[in-house]
């Protein structure tokens, strides 16, 4: 059997099939294939030793902006990500109903990357940083909405709201609600950016089951921790009914602090979302997936938990079951990384610190059995 790529001496990482152990990978094309049994002759056009390093299905990057040329926060994700072992990317909420044809034709259609999207309940959806975008409920169009959001099903797999002081205006609750009975209507979960609000409990016990609540550690107005320190019951209860919790970290949605906290109390985030846009690429304290997945590596979390997180929970968002395995006859999007031992200090933008060990580092993307990227010493 003649392959087109081997990946030998590596430890696989699937968790589809919650799998660690060393094993090779074969591709022929663009497909994962069987392995040749042991009398059969193999040969093959490229072999990748990836000793010492881990293999694991493509990076999917749940949280970001890529609606590239249509606003001022919006990244080319084929540049930033695909170095970063990110083969899969949800944008959310970049466009409105009256931007998303831009959005599909000139970035989800032409680009290497598997993309998909919530779509915005304000029209326009997110153009600039120097205002927000509006939420006032009598300018949603929801005939539209369901217009775009039947026609591309495939691509659109939820609807996205920022609850925010500043884009509240003094709505209260009344934006939230609508885009609730908008998703109600149209069978689809809702993405909730939550943040700088004096009663966050109220939007707890309005979200679904997999419904999303973003930048669980932000830390303006009220916060996950009542006065006494605990995360509200309300959060509690809606974790426990389904509604995912992402990180979103962001530029300064988190601190050690509030992530010490919330995992002493035994609370997990369900999502690793970066919220990657143009001012943060690259700038800590996020920088990219694999730099914010070293974080919470150094906190503790295996790297099985990491590619659940960073892999397997959004590819499910994506309903994209199949890219987040190796096993065979699936796409060969893939990322090869090794755990760097070096004595390194992450920091948060409200003095916080987390003294570690161990980076990850992207040494190799493949995507649809291309090699897009390769570390220059791999």
């Amino acid at each position: 059997m003649k392959y087109d790529i081997i990946i030998e001496n590596g430890t696989i990482i699937d968790p589809l099939r919650n799998i660690e152990k060393k094993e090779d990978i074969y591709i022929i094309k663009d497909k994962i294939v069987n392995k040749p049994s042991k009398d059969e002759s193999v040969s093959y056009k490229q072999k990748i030793d990836a000793s010492g390093c881990y293999v694991m299905p493509g990076l999917v990057e749940n949280h970001t902006h890529i609606f590239y040329g249509g606003g001022d926060v919006n990244l080319n994700p084929d540049v930033i990500m695909l170095p970063s072992g990110v083969t899969s990317a949800i944008d959310q909420g970049s466009s409105g109903w009256s931007t998303f044809e831009s959005f599909y034709r000139n970035v989800i259609l032409t680009s290497m990357m598997n993309i998909k999207c919530y779509l915005n309940v304000s029209n326009t959806g997110l153009i600039t940083e120097d205002y927000f975008e509006n939420i006032d409920p009598k300018y949603f169009n929801e005939e539209m909405i369901k217009y775009y959001t039947d026609k591309y099903k495939d691509t659109i797999i939820g609807l996205k709201i920022r609850m925010d002081h500043n884009s509240l205006r003094g709505l209260g609750l009344k934006p939230l609600e609508k885009a609730v009975e908008i998703a109600d209507r149209l069978n689809l979960s809702l993405s909730v950016h939550v943040k700088n609000l004096p009663n966050i409990t109220e939007i707890a016990n309005i979200l679904r089951k997999d419904d999303i609540w973003i930048h669980i550690y932000q830390q303006k107005g009220q916060t996950l921790f009542n006065e006494k320190g605990e995360i509200h019951k309300e959060i509690l209860k809606a974790k426990e009914r389904g509604v995912l919790f992402d990180v979103a970290s962001g530029r300064g949605s988190f601190s050690f602090d509030m992530i010490n906290k919330s995992l002493k109390q035994g609370f997990k985030p369900d999502l690793l979302g970066t919220d990657l846009v143009t001012y943060n690429v690259y700038e800590r304290p996020i920088f990219s997936l694999p730099y914010t997945m070293s974080m919470y590596l150094n906190l503790g979390f295996s790297l099985m938990e990491l590619a659940k997180m960073c892999i397997q929970r959004p590819a499910e968002m994506m309903h994209l079951e199949d890219i987040s395995t190796l096993k065979e006859n699936t796409a060969a999007d893939i990322c090869i990384i090794k755990i760097k031992e070096k004595d390194f200090i992450f920091s948060d933008k409200y003095g916080g610190k987390l003294n570690a060990d161990r980076l990850i580092i992207p040494l190799l993307t493949l995507k649809d059995g291309k090699v897009l990227y390769r570390n220059i010493e791999f």
